[in-house]
């Protein structure tokens, strides 16, 4: 969802800086992925979970920063004057497709180019301008979030609206002039003759506005989400209506998108209204009431929070709040009383067993507000969770291990020690979209696809974690030079049904300095007891978003225990990310089979000595296995490590270190001699002289 910062300032005052509000919103549950600038403009580019469907609209969005900034949103005052003339039309409407169905008939319009305001707003969206109508219908859609179509009416054959399910099979143009052939029970309309609608995914190209449209039909529906969303998946063809539709709309607010509509058709288009409004449903669409213990708050977030503190933020979220105590006499038969009080006032305690109660009245916008639970999450994530006091948890440790124990003890380990090293953990999704995919150039058909996903944005199971270990850094780098992050969790390899999918973790930073993280996963297989271990340069391409030349798999008994490497180039302007990233992936199962018990050695009672070795390489040279051979030589050879590189010089640190005795350049002789002798020899290296 993209919401331009200049929109949402029509609608509601805001004073915080666009990053602190981007934060706070993030905070709240909308996530903020990143903060676009198009055409000059701030644009914020949200992510929506699926329960919240009015948060597809600007003014869904306004109403959230409404309640973060303390404020009340302003909407515009919409209604439309009485028709002038009511031109004929007959509309037969199923129920179980439609559970509220609204329109209206503008005539004596004119078809031509919005305003250059309306223009710009689509633009900002990501959308194309078409023309006046149709530009309308799409600027209200966002604005309101509840998706209407506009018909010419005069394509209407007979004057007539017929509601139905497709038999499957039919023959379908769309506005934009393709043709589909239409699965058994989508929502469709028909005039007397012909289809001229796929609801909730396309408009008919037979009925569609054109530029001698004179007389429009604006139609605003409450479509059944479910067959929205079997239509749209069995057709593969996702429209900005359907996305809505499928999460659904807001029945009790379609008058309000049909007039706002209605209006600015009037303002832009001309015309005059030309029919009643038509409004049909079997039942009233009302607000609905809710109450909620001040006790069972505190008892749920742990926080004793004050009773105008509740009611402030539930009123900021336009829930109406009222306030009253209610309370039992202590007699023989229990007496409720309830008394009602002004927002403002402090509830007094009455009695012991006084409780105060705040009735909410919800918007029929916030259909996901059912239980007193809801009303308690909607005070804690406005307060903010960042508020809340850290506490340690308390209660017995249990004595025995419980049913489906898993120890832990190995993840927190390299939790600890990647936390130690600078690293930030992070926690995203196993669901990825086909574009991530497509982006990181993973083969989509050997990925594990969901059967019947939430929305194309969780469509596969995740393969690997770097996908959104990337979008995770570019969503940092706003704010930060440079990101060094971490993640643990399950990737899905298709394995077999009795076997679990394999534990990654993930690490990432940005910058050139590729030694620091090579240090850092050295450090960390040092610490878990790992031996043996080595960085093995891979020839072909081992993943397609890795370079191949800075690409190593690090191994340790023929085990394969990971890799580490630079991201493609492209593959991070395809992300957005314009430093270069180097990423790392380790298997936790492999390193936990691995990992050894740590023996610590006496600090050495004699001195080492110490000799750097400037070597003359040649070219492709693998200065990790010129070490691991160098360390082989001797048993003096206590460590051996990289001191220097310049063009073809390696300049090599050589400690000999003796438990028994301090060691003489005579004793350490023989030991260079033979070390110099084996790198000629093994790897056409030489000592570089002067």
């Amino acid at each position: 969802m993209l919401a331009p910062v200049s929109w949402l300032k029509e609608y509601v005052d805001i004073k915080m800086p666009i990053k602190e509000l981007a934060w706070r919103l993030t905070e709240l549950g909308l996530g903020v992925e990143s903060i676009k600038k198009v055409d000059g403009e701030e644009v914020l580019e949200l992510e929506i979970t699926p329960n919240r469907p009015d948060l597809l609209s600007i003014v869904g969005i306004a109403r959230e920063i409404a309640a973060i900034e303390d404020t009340k949103i302003k909407l515009p005052a919409v209604k439309l004057p009485p028709p002038v003339k009511k031109l004929p039309l007959k509309i037969n409407n199923d129920f179980k497709l439609f559970s509220r169905y609204t329109g209206v008939i503008i005539d004596s319009i004119t078809i031509k180019p919005s305003p250059d305001w309306l223009q710009k707003r689509l633009i900002l969206m990501g959308l194309r301008p078409i023309n006046n109508v149709v530009d309308i219908t799409n600027y209200v859609m966002w604005e309101t979030g509840i998706p209407l179509h506009a018909f010419d009416y005069n394509e209407i054959k007979g004057r007539e609206i017929n509601v139905l399910q497709a038999v499957g099979q039919e023959e379908f143009t769309s506005v934009d002039e393709l043709s589909y052939k239409l699965p058994k029970g989508a929502i469709i309309i028909r005039d007397s003759q012909r289809l001229i609608d796929l609801c909730g995914i396309k408009g008919g190209f037979n009925s569609g506005i054109r530029s001698t449209t004179k007389t429009v039909y604006l139609q605003v529906t409450a479509d059944n989400p479910l067959l929205i969303r079997r239509a749209s998946h069995a057709l593969a063809l996702r429209s900005d209506a359907s996305t809505i539709f499928e999460r659904g709309v807001d029945p009790g607010s379609l008058h309000i998108a049909l007039n706002r509509a209605g209006q600015l058709i009037l303002e832009i288009s001309g015309g005059e209204v030309a029919s009643d409004i038509i409004d049909i449903s079997q039942k009233e669409f009302k607000s609905w009431t809710l109450n909620l213990r001040l006790s069972r708050l505190k008892q749920v977030t742990g926080m004793n929070l004050s009773t105008n503190t509740v009611v402030k933020i539930l009123d900021n979220l336009n829930l109406n709040p009222v306030c009253h105590a209610e309370f039992y006499l202590r007699s023989k038969q229990a007496l409720l009383i309830s008394a009602s009080i002004n927002n403002n006032k402090i509830l007094k305690q009455v009695q012991d067993d006084t409780f105060e109660v705040v009735t909410c009245t919800i918007p029929t916008y916030r259909g996901d507000l059912k239980i007193e639970e809801d009303l308690i999450e909607e005070v804690a994530r406005v307060y903010g969770y960042n508020n809340y006091p850290q506490t340690i948890p308390t209660g017995a440790v249990p004595a025995s291990k419980v049913a489906y124990y898993k120890d832990y003890s190995l993840e927190e380990k390299i939790k600890n020690l990647l936390n130690a090293s600078g690293f930030n953990e992070i926690y995203t999704y196993s669901l990825l979209s086909k574009d991530k995919l497509e982006k990181l150039g993973l083969p989509i058909e050997k990925t594990l696809k969901v059967t019947n996903p939430v929305n194309e944005d969780y469509e596969y199971l995740r393969p690997t974690i770097i996908g959104n270990m990337l979008e995770a850094i570019k969503m940092n780098l706003d704010n930060f030079d440079s990101v060094k992050l971490f993640e643990l969790g399950r990737i899905y390899q298709g394995r077999p049904p009795q076997t679990k999918e394999p534990v990654h973790a993930a690490i990432a930073q940005t910058g050139k300095n590729w030694e620091e993280l090579k240090g850092t996963i050295e450090n960390l297989l040092d610490r878990l007891g790992v031996l043996n271990y080595s960085f093995e340069p891979v020839i072909n391409s081992y993943r397609l978003y890795l370079k191949t030349a800075t690409t190593s798999r690090i191994v340790c008994n023929d085990a394969d225990l990971g890799f580490m490497g630079e991201v493609q180039d492209s593959v991070c302007q395809k992300f957005g990310i314009s430093q270069r990233v180097w990423v790392c992936g380790l298997d936790i199962d492999a390193l936990g089979k691995l990992s050894s018990n740590i023996k610590y050695k006496p600090v050495p009672l004699y001195p080492s000595l110490v000799q750097d070795l400037a070597l003359i390489v040649k070219p492709q040279t693998y200065v990790g296995q010129l070490i691991d051979s160098i360390k082989q030589v001797d048993k003096l050879i206590s460590e051996v490590s990289l001191l220097d590189s310049y063009q073809s010089t390696r300049t090599i640190r050589v400690v000999y270190q003796s438990d028994s005795k301090t060691l003489t350049e005579k004793e350490v002789k023989p030991i260079r001699e033979k070390l110099l002798s084996m790198v000629q020899e093994k790897f056409g290296a030489k000592l570089k002289l002067g």
